[in-house]
């Protein structure tokens, strides 16, 4: 009789822990570039105003992939919250290990589109890799490459969400690359950014899939990717414009520092916020 009752306890108990388990809907948002949106941030930086984005952000998970093309590939191993580190620098700077010491816009928008969309769960799912150009590492033509990769990453988190019993809805798409394509006419890049657009929203099956599109920093050589951003923000529907104007970069004109990436991600998320309706 004992060992009957101890049976239908531990059953008991399962059947309780298996179905306290809560399925939850999640908002999520996908991040993808090359290093500005990957993010060179120190998260070292974060002090005085900004000791708050220091601290891991328990209600809003990401998962985190950077590439292989610019050394090992490193990963957040599935979803986990929101703080700093879910970003890779190449060559000698490349972590053995996340988190890393860096961050990306991902912490401010994140943030910030969970407070937008109150009453709704946030997740994020950021590829990134830093040195990458639209015009070869990023163009769905080219084969092996990083979008086939991005696609894969994107498709396999959401797969992690929906065993995990959760429901899931892709509200939108933040975007910050084109330093490595400054060679390119207006015209060029233009082209591959709508291209790029037009292909995620069909390979996602999400045809109106909101675009934030983030501005280059203008060090007096990148005109022709500036002008070619705000230009498929205006043609495109439903992509929109994210300035860079008075941001300050650590390292005379490319990469944001700590203050200006945290603005960043705050930029892309009032952005995405006035796209999607959020309040």
């Amino acid at each position: 009789m004992r060992a009957t009752m101890c049976g239908l306890c531990c059953a008991a108990a399962l059947l309780t822990t298996t179905t306290s388990v809560q399925a939850d809907h999640y908002e999520v948002f996908l991040v993808g570039g090359q290093s500005n949106c990957d993010g060179r941030g120190q998260a070292a930086d974060l002090k005085g105003p900004l000791t708050k984005w220091a601290k891991p952000q328990e209600d809003v998970p990401i998962a985190y992939s950077c590439s292989t093309l610019r050394g090992a590939a490193l990963n957040s191993g599935g979803f986990k919250p929101l703080q700093p580190g879910w970003s890779v620098a190449p060559g000698k700077n490349r972590p053995k290990e996340l988190p890393s010491g860096t961050f990306g816009p991902e912490l401010s928008f994140g943030r910030a589109m969970a407070d937008h969309l109150k009453d709704k769960k946030v997740a994020l799912i950021k590829y990134t890799e830093g040195g990458t150009s639209l015009a070869k590492d990023w163009n769905p033509e080219v084969k092996d490459r990083l979008y086939s990769a991005f696609l894969d990453f994107t498709k396999k988190s959401l797969k992690e969400l929906k065993d995990k019993g959760h429901t899931y809805t892709i509200r939108g798409m933040i975007w910050h690359q084109g330093e490595s394509d400054a060679s390119l006419s207006a015209e060029e890049y233009q082209k591959l950014l709508t291209a790029f657009i037009a292909r995620v929203r069909t390979d996602l099956e999400l045809p109106d899939l909101p675009f934030g599109i983030g501005e280059v920093y203008d060090n007096g050589k990148r005109d022709t990717i500036r002008t070619a951003q705000k230009a498929t923000a205006e043609k495109v529907k439903g992509a929109f414009f994210v300035p860079a104007d008075k941001l300050k970069t650590s390292d005379m004109g490319t990469h944001f520092d700590a203050a200006s990436q945290i603005e960043l991600g705050e930029r892309f998320a009032i952005g995405m916020a006035k796209t999607i309706g959020a309040r």
